[in-house]
């Protein structure tokens, strides 16, 4: 209670205090509240640190020192949890603002996958300040809806809407509209598969297409039985089913495809993974070796859908590469294996950079307009709403590469495309969703091994409907049931026409048997009348 209190009073200061008017611009600053080193998190402090500090060496010097560019950490080292983060971010936060903050600075927060939604990024709407969030809720929940609360936050990690918009730029090219999504729901597995297919749902609204999804859920402990009863219904109503669960659970609805006539080339499976790791998903997994599954139609039938590998920096940044690994060394004692350029390694360390490339670049954009038209205004300095419109529906050529976020305020990261190759019996890249194209780009020599007869992806809706009894198959089972009636009609024909015959013939075979009967009343009985005579005899 007491520290709620302390929160809201620091709150209402900060909103009452005036201050300054300044030199206008002079101070860019980003305020870190990203965990120190809490197990498990990419973005712990040795992999984000030193690229913060590079680009922010850099950035200075791309303004010729016009800009004083300052990184401050809120960190503490004895936090292991992200509850521990969580409790001191909103008060670190405040504190400073409170004690420091100058209205010649412009302030941005990175808030850490810790930090939920209502916290920081509800503060820095009060004081219109421009949020980066990493946070797993928010990045799934996407703020689908742009100017929705709270308005200053933007997403910057990998979120639902990046594989949706790639999904549904897929089924459109396809022409797949009729869509089932199978959803996970296991105890052990975050909810992060049925915020996605919340995210689909919400997206195909907007889209104006002739979308028609079906949802049903399962879990990981569901027998076999069930599955494949929920499948024995499902595939009534649909042929495209885009399973939003783990790859484990996947094989398991793949294996059943045989028994329920669902691997003759009609279907199509599409796999989402987010996060590729062997918990979720990843590509090795549906190796036909591996899963021991022996029908390969279901995996030709198989998209699984990643996130894009991005070009190594290795080759292109080699000098900040290099002054990353020094910081690193320097800062942490942490050596990276030889070859192995930082920015590769993984998601923190790139993402760093971006943030405050793009938080510099939107801010000086601000500053210089600003002065143009406002020379000493104080109520527009620095607007975290006018930062967010900046960086909105826009694409960043930053010193990374290509960046896009979208209108809402999301980052979307690119998604490959994998389909199975049936040389190697694994799953292999096929294309990109190029978000900053917003466009599917497939490799050349590349496709999709239909198993269908004529080797093409099956449509929307199959020839004869999903029940199979529309369309030429619906004359051909009139004409069956035509012909299956005649059938009867002339067999119960020949049966009446049998009987009849047979009714006539023991008529008729009656009169002719009754002509050899006797009549006593018409025999003529003839009277012999005999006499005897006396015969004579003569003896010789």
């Amino acid at each position: 209670m007491d520290k709620i209190f302390r929160k809201n009073a620091v709150l209402m200061c900060l909103l009452v205090v005036p201050f300054h008017v300044a030199a206008q611009g002079s101070n860019i600053e980003l305020l870190v509240t990203l965990q120190y080193d809490v197990p498990g998190y990419v973005t712990n402090a040795v992999y984000t640190r030193p690229s913060f500090e590079v680009m922010r060496q850099e950035i200075m010097k791309r303004y010729g020192g016009q800009y004083n560019v300052s990184v401050r950490y809120f960190q503490h080292k004895d936090h292991r949890t992200c509850e521990d983060v969580t409790a001191d971010a909103v008060d670190d936060i405040s504190e400073y603002l409170f004690l420091h903050r100058r209205n010649d600075t412009c302030y941005a927060i990175v808030e850490s996958g810790c930090n939920e939604q209502n916290g920081l990024s509800n503060l820095a709407a009060q004081l219109d300040m421009l949020v980066f969030t990493l946070n797993m809720d928010s990045m799934m929940k996407d703020f689908l809806t742009p100017k929705s609360d709270p308005q200053t936050t933007v997403s910057v990690g990998a979120s639902s809407i990046s594989f949706n918009v790639a999904l549904l730029d897929l089924l459109n090219q396809h022409r797949w509209y009729h869509v089932t999504t199978l959803v996970e729901i296991s105890k052990n597995i975050t909810a992060f598969y049925s915020l996605m297919e919340t995210s689909l749902i919400d997206l195909t609204k907007r889209t104006g297409l002739p979308f028609q999804l079906t949802s049903r859920f399962m879990d990981n402990v569901m027998p076999e039985r069930e599955i494949a009863s929920i499948l024995r219904d499902l595939k009534r109503q649909g042929r495209v089913f885009v399973l939003y669960m783990t790859a484990v659970l996947a094989l398991r609805v793949l294996a059943l495809t045989d028994e329920l006539d669902m691997n003759n080339g009609e279907y199509v499976f599409i796999n989402s993974q987010p996060i590729p790791t062997p918990t979720y998903g990843v590509p090795a997994q549906f190796t036909q070796p591996v899963n021991g599954i022996k029908n390969l139609n279901a995996f030709r039938s198989l998209i699984m859908l990643l996130p894009a590998t991005k070009p190594p920096t290795a080759t292109i940044m080699p000098e900040v590469n290099a002054k990353i690994a020094n910081i690193t060394l320097a800062q942490f004692n942490y050596t990276y294996a030889n070859g192995i350029a930082p920015l590769d390694t993984g998601f923190a360390g790139r993402t760093a950079l971006e943030m405050l490339e793009v938080f510099s670049t939107v801010a000086v954009e601000s500053d210089s307009d600003q002065q143009k038209a406002h020379p000493v205004s104080f109520k527009t300095q620095c607007s975290g709403h006018d930062l967010v419109d900046r960086l909105s529906n826009r694409v960043f050529s930053l010193r990374s590469g290509k960046l896009y976020f979208s209108a809402s305020g999301i980052r979307l990261l690119n998604t490959d495309v994998f389909a199975f190759n049936t040389s190697t019996f694994a799953l292999q890249t096929i294309g990109i969703y190029d978000s900053t194209e917003k466009r599917m780009l497939f490799i050349a020599n590349r496709s999709i091994p239909w198993p269908t007869p004529n080797g093409l992806q099956p449509p929307d809706v199959p020839e004869c409907g999903f029940a199979g009894d529309e369309g030429p198959c619906a004359e051909k089972k009139v004409l069956e049931r035509t012909s299956a009636i005649g059938g009867i009609i002339a067999c119960i024909a020949v049966l009446v026409v049998c009987a009849a015959l047979h009714q006539w013939h023991i008529r008729n075979a009656t009169e002719v048997v009754n002509y050899w009967i006797l009549d006593p009343e018409l025999l003529h009985y003839l009277t012999r009348h005999f006499s005897v005579a006396p015969l004579s005899y003569h003896e010789d």
